[in-house]
């Protein structure tokens, strides 16, 4: 007989997931929940009230209801000929002495200490934030900043390695508090962060990705003057070699913050070729993945900004049609972004071998397209603009003629 065939007494069943609770607890309202259901609702909802009683929560502690769990599991084994599986029984929520005594552990076992730090992380939203308010950051961000895979021998450099990957991916598991944030903005960190995207394994470098998304959405400042071209080629590298979709993600956000408030960064990131990684990837853009694409014409357009941008988009084979392939076949921001480097370019950048490339790879023709469709009358304005300047050298353009556009 199959145990969903059985019927689970309404008190044995948690009131948030309506599923037989394994780990009872108790709020200070005195109505009982599933550890992970209850969590989830105060945590990462971020409700502050009583999901039963809807009374307000005057402090978050969980009490566990140790005589419920194991009327529970009695309930389990007497229907175990039904096929229900016993509950086991929760291991007890991390306290602050036995915390503060694993990170003593790390000053000679750091590895094993780290890991069983991780594996506590992943147990229970409780833990997380006991971790997080705790000393715990603080001594992560050493390990990760004391990691260098230079100058040591093989064995230290392997657990070094390792240490570092446990550290971040702990980090990566917490609700990090803004100081904690602020810390992992520092320049020390963020230079770990470069070694560890460009040497790092894939875990490791994947959980600095994500770190570092996080602090460029919290739009810390320290975080784009910290920034230095060593961190630049790293996240370059992430594009580059495409670690996962979240990793390029989190490589685009993180260029496109640090760039758009840095002229420093924004030439930076240049010199380390950023102009081509992006331009050589946006063929491989389509319409699927049209959020990447959108990134990527958003940081091309920042890059624009500067003279040694538009250079390097005017340069290269694939600029000019790359770009232009993008207007009208992705999403209307795909297509403003394109059409603002396009614009870029003819407004700062004026040159005949522009001019002429344009004529050639067809983005007259898709500039003549824009004019009859439903983009901005800002867009059809300096579509206007970019005709009336260059008419000496487009009016050759089959249909160029029939363009209605003001003189």
């Amino acid at each position: 007989m199959d145990s969903t065939e059985v019927e689970i007494p309404s008190y044995f069943s948690c009131p948030i997931s309506m599923q037989l609770m394994t780990d009872p607890v108790t709020l200070c309202t005195g109505a009982t929940y599933d550890r992970q259901s209850v969590e989830k609702w105060m945590f990462t909802l971020g409700n502050n009230t009583c999901p039963l009683t809807k009374q307000p929560l005057h402090n978050i502690e969980l009490t566990p209801n140790h005589t419920l769990r194991r009327l529970i599991q009695h309930w389990c084994v007497l229907n175990s000929s039904s096929g229900v599986q016993r509950i086991s029984t929760p291991r007890p929520p991390l306290d602050a002495d036995r915390l503060n005594k694993l990170l003593l552990d790390m000053a000679s076992f750091q590895v094993k200490a780290l890991k069983k730090l991780r594996s506590l992380a992943g147990e229970s939203e409780s833990n997380r934030r006991l971790i997080a308010s705790s000393a715990a950051p603080a001594a992560l961000i050493s390990v990760i900043e004391s990691h260098s895979t230079e100058n040591d021998e093989v064995g230290c450099c392997y657990d070094a390695a390792v240490a570092c990957e446990e550290a971040l991916g702990i980090l990566y598991s917490l609700p990090l508090l803004d100081e904690t944030l602020d810390s992992i903005a520092t320049g020390k960190c963020l230079a770990s962060l470069a070694s560890v995207l460009k040497r790092g394994t894939s875990n490791a470098r994947f959980h600095a990705a994500m770190l570092l998304q996080t602090l460029t959405r919290k739009g810390l400042e320290r975080l784009v003057m910290n920034a230095n071209g060593e961190l630049i080629e790293g996240l370059l590298e992430l594009l580059t070699e495409e670690v996962c979709h979240q990793a390029t993600v989190a490589a685009l956000e993180m260029l496109t913050a640090i760039t758009s408030n840095s002229q420093h960064s924004r030439i930076n990131a240049i010199e380390a070729g950023a102009v081509s990684v992006l331009i050589e990837s946006l063929p491989d853009q389509t319409p699927e993945k049209k959020c990447n694409c959108e990134r990527m014409l958003c940081l091309l357009n920042v890059l624009c900004g500067c003279a040694e941008g538009r250079a390097a988009v005017a340069d290269h084979a694939m600029g000019i049609p790359a770009v232009s392939k993008k207007i009208m076949r992705v999403s209307d921001l795909a297509t403003e972004k394109a059409f603002r480097i396009l614009w870029l370019l003819c407004k700062l950048s004026l040159s005949k071998r522009v001019v002429d490339e344009m004529l050639q790879t067809g983005v007259v023709t898709k500039l003549c397209l824009l004019l009859h469709s439903e983009c901005t009358v800002k867009t059809k304005r300096k579509v206007n603009e970019m005709f009336k300047l260059h008419r000496t050298y487009w009016k050759s353009a089959s249909c160029f003629p029939s363009l209605n556009f003001q003189e």
